[in-house]
């Protein structure tokens, strides 16, 4: 009799064991994407060799690069990464010479295209890649920035709203990943911006608020501002569909000798 209640005893045991091994590995077996956004200024401070070398250690999935040169540039920096896949846009943002918005990914590339926000001098790169068996759409963008007088504020929001309609047709067939300088702060108790409740508006936001990062008091432009004296630019983002995506990770990256004119940034985001 012992016997048999011990053997039931250790049954109900292995069981229960069994059962929290099977649900720690289906947590573990979450799709998590490791992404970074960095508006390099055209490699004008660093060479590419040096970009890569600093990100290097985060060992990103993915990383969206703006205002980077063309040719074999992105390339070059993704081999230092060890990421081996490479897209580079077809438009300089606004015309200019190597602003390219690119990205390199350690899984491939494919459907690439080069989303007009109404013409070709601001456009999004998108390019769909698979991590397991999880497809997501990435979108590498540089925003224009409205601010010389009311046209070009009108020109700039038509130009984020023809983006924004382009991402609303697709938010039920896509998981949509969007990372770059969006070239405006997301909105805050004091003031709201409308271009951020844009994304709000078809279930997207960024990583920061989750993340605990008040950027009323961090920047991630100036990179020469110091974190403990951040001037409430943070306007480089990584935005994502909430209702299918959670973030669990990700920072503002604080260099002592800054590459760029902006900070890179990371989320780690996981496939709910």
């Amino acid at each position: 009799m012992k016997l048999s209640v011990l053997s039931v005893c250790l049954l109900l045991l292995f069981s229960c064991n069994n059962k929290s091994s099977q649900e720690k590995e289906a947590g573990e077996d979450a799709t998590h994407l490791k992404i970074a956004a960095y508006n390099v200024e055209y490699s004008k401070n660093a060479t590419g060799t040096e970009i890569g070398e600093a990100l290097k250690p985060y060992n990103f999935d993915v990383v969206c690069f703006c205002e980077a040169p063309g040719g074999d540039w992105t390339k070059n920096v993704g081999e230092v990464m060890g990421l081996k896949y490479t897209v580079v846009g077809k438009y300089s943002t606004a015309g200019h010479k190597n602003k390219y918005k690119t990205i390199v990914s350690k899984t491939p590339f494919y459907d690439y295209e080069e989303v007009l926000m109404a013409d070709t001098l601001h456009t999004a790169t998108r390019a769909k890649t698979k991590i397991g068996d999880t497809e997501f759409s990435i979108y590498a963008v540089h925003f224009p920035f409205g601010w010389r007088n009311q046209a070009h504020i009108d020109e700039t929001t038509g130009k984020i709203k023809a983006f924004i309609n382009y991402l609303k047709e697709r938010q039920n067939d896509e998981i949509s990943v969007v990372a770059g300088d969006f070239n405006f702060r997301p909105s805050n108790a004091e003031k709201k911006n409308m271009y951020y409740e844009m994304f709000r508006d078809i279930s997207m936001d960024n990583t920061w608020k989750k993340l605990g990062v008040d950027c009323t008091k961090r920047n991630t432009y100036d990179a020469k501002v110091s974190a403990d004296s951040g001037n409430g630019e943070v306007i480089d983002h990584v935005m994502f569909n909430t209702s299918k995506i959670d973030v669990v990770g990700g920072e503002i990256i604080e260099m002592e000798k800054p590459l760029s004119d902006h900070k890179p940034i990371w989320a780690e985001l996981v496939v709910k």
